[in-house]
């Protein structure tokens, strides 16, 4: 243990003496030979300890430490009286100075040192305590300025909130990559809905009564469209265009457009049943559409709007327009699409208001209680997991989606297609290796090869754990060098026995050189990766499909062997 120690005699040769003595231990020293010098020394460059002579002339040694109590930076500096005088009396009035510990003289080298390494270690934990309160108040100052900057977040939110879809709120105040409201070039999905009859009411009905309808249109429609995902581009007074796949991608945009339109048919009913009770003869009419678009803000710099400029938006709006009351209208281009999930009626073609052309448009009658691949099992309830290409299709409940392929959810499919039953990582692992058919073999538990390239599952010992290691070592060495000073057997026994156990575990995770060990065990590198890859794909899954992610999060146990082990005892297989 080092440290700058102060030595305060007014004799030369008791200053040489207890020089030399702290000298050879490792300890560097500076002389003064009054009480004056001295306080000057402790201005100019504080110590860590002060050896301080009782009797010197102008200044006696408690002055110099009544002096040194004085002073803010030096009130808890370790000070060692060093007297010749009778020890009990000097005692009290070294106390009553402010003095930390006392030595007689003549100085016995061994108490010396180990007086010196106690205070010396006092003092070290005082800075460290001293440091860690000075991180503490800068971490309080740190986060009192982030709860000032997310306050001033969340209110910038809350007025963005008024004027711009969510999605890109939410985006503009995080500060992400790239800025969502800069103009660009992209494939949707767009949604129009209007009320049929709007017109006609507005003409004959008081204004209070408008304004009641459209409130309750637009809340309940609204909710509909931020449970979807959607994003509002336009709200008229008895209509309102949503947009799918932008600002945020969204692979299943058209899948959403037509759950959402489905949603909006429904409460329209709910809702033109309740104002036909009030007179109001309105309904909802639905058009949807497809195909690309330049996306960005239009207006003036005092107020802007999101906006989609392009075909697609207005074949949209039109389809709307001609729907007829609960009337779903989708363009030509979509039907692949939405076939699977609704039945559709025969194609034809409209002639819409703006158009030279007649347009290729269907009606969507009703949806699909699953999608079409599903088969005879349609009349069950829906459990779907299936591989499609590069897509998967799956389906829990009510709820359905489409994902691109991953590892997490080949995995998850071998998974469900044995419920209850435990699986090897390993196995899992060769999933991915097999043959494109699934046909290949399971690699055997413990096969290093299924595992090959999955990297290692890091250090046994992380940078800070191996410091910490070091530090205790090193305090443990000075401890045994004081207990062998004092000639302590037992304590010396009992630190011996800690410096080896911990010399042993400090090994056992740094090899030759000082490089670190590394964990890279095959079946703890498999059980990394699967667990990695299955959380990876449960986070997408909950986007499209939460009630199925949720069940999944629930069912699905990982480690080294993993399982699907459902609660319910609906014994409704997957559809893989």
């Amino acid at each position: 243990m080092s440290g700058r120690i102060l030595v305060v005699d007014d004799t030369p040769r008791n200053r040489k003496l207890l020089a030399d003595l702290l000298t050879a231990s490792g300890y560097e020293v500076v002389l003064a030979a009054s009480g004056p010098e001295a306080l000057q020394r402790l201005a100019d460059d504080p110590p860590d300890l002060v050896l301080l002579d009782v009797v010197m002339p102008e200044m006696s040694g408690y002055d110099v430490c009544r002096a040194i109590r004085a002073r803010p930076r030096s009130a808890v500096l370790p000070v060692v009286m060093v007297t010749a005088l009778e020890p009990s009396s000097e005692r009290v009035k070294g106390l009553e100075a402010g003095a930390d510990d006392f030595l007689a003289k003549p100085i016995s080298q061994p108490e010396l040192l180990a007086r010196v390494r106690s205070l010396l270690r006092v003092k070290q934990l005082y800075d460290r305590v001293e440091d860690q309160a000075g991180q503490l108040a800068e971490w309080n100052r740190s986060l009192e300025q982030r709860v000032r900057e997310q306050v001033t977040a969340l209110e910038r939110l809350e007025t963005l909130k008024r004027f711009l879809p969510p999605q890109i709120v939410a985006q503009v105040v995080a500060g992400g990559a790239g800025d969502p409201l800069a103009s660009h070039r992209r494939e949707i999905v767009v949604l129009a809905l209007e009320l049929r009859g709007f017109t006609a009411f507005a003409e004959t009905a008081a204004p209070e009564d408008v304004m009641g309808v459209l409130q309750e249109f637009h809340l309940a429609i609204g909710r509909l469209v931020v449970d979807y995902q959607g994003t509002i581009e336009r709200v008229t007074g008895d209509g309102m265009t949503v947009l799918f796949n932008d600002p945020l991608p969204q692979p299943d945009a058209a899948e959403r457009a037509l759950r959402l339109a489905l949603a909006v048919r429904e409460r329209g009913r709910a809702l033109a049943a309740q104002w036909a009770q009030r007179g109001f003869d309105l309904h909802v009419g639905l058009g949807i559409a497809q195909g690309y678009a330049t996306l960005g803000p239009i207006g003036f710099d005092a107020r802007s709007a999101y906006a989609a400029i392009g075909t697609v938006t207005q074949v949209a709006a039109r389809l709307g327009e001609a729907a007829a009351a609960g009337e779903i209208l989708a363009a030509q281009r979509l039907r692949a699409a939405l076939e699977p999930m609704a039945r559709c009626d025969t194609p034809g073609e409209l002639a819409l208001r703006g158009f030279a052309r007649p347009v290729a448009a269907f009606r969507v009658l009703d949806a699909r209680a699953t999608p079409a691949a599903a088969g005879p099992a349609d009349a069950a309830p829906m459990r779907l997991f299936r591989r499609e290409g590069e897509y998967w299709t799956i389906g829990y409940q009510t709820e359905w989606g489409r994902l691109r392929g991953s590892k997490g959810l080949i995995y998850m499919a071998h998974l469900l297609r044995s419920p209850g039953q435990e699986f090897h990582v390993l196995d899992l692992i060769a999933l991915t290796r097999a043959p494109a058919d699934g046909t290949g073999p399971l690699a055997a538990a413990g096969d290093e090869l299924a595992v090959g390239g999955l990297g290692d599952a890091g250090e046994l010992l992380d940078p800070r754990a191996k410091q910490a290691y070091r530090e205790r070592l090193a305090e443990l060495r000075a401890e045994l060098a004081e207990a062998e000073g004092f000639a302590d057997s037992g304590r010396v026994a009992r630190m011996h026995e800690e410096i080896a156990r911990l010399s042993q575990q400090l090994a056992a995770a740094v090899g030759l050189g000082g490089r670190d060990r590394r964990a890279a065990a095959a079946t703890e590198r498999a059980r990394v990766n699967v667990t990695r890859a299955i959380s990876d794909s449960l986070k997408r899954i909950r986007e499209s499909a939460p009630l199925l992610a949720r069940h999944l999060e629930a069912s699905i146990r990982t480690g080294a062997f993993c399982a699907y082990q459902p609660a319910d005892s609906s014994g409704v297989p997957w559809q893989t």
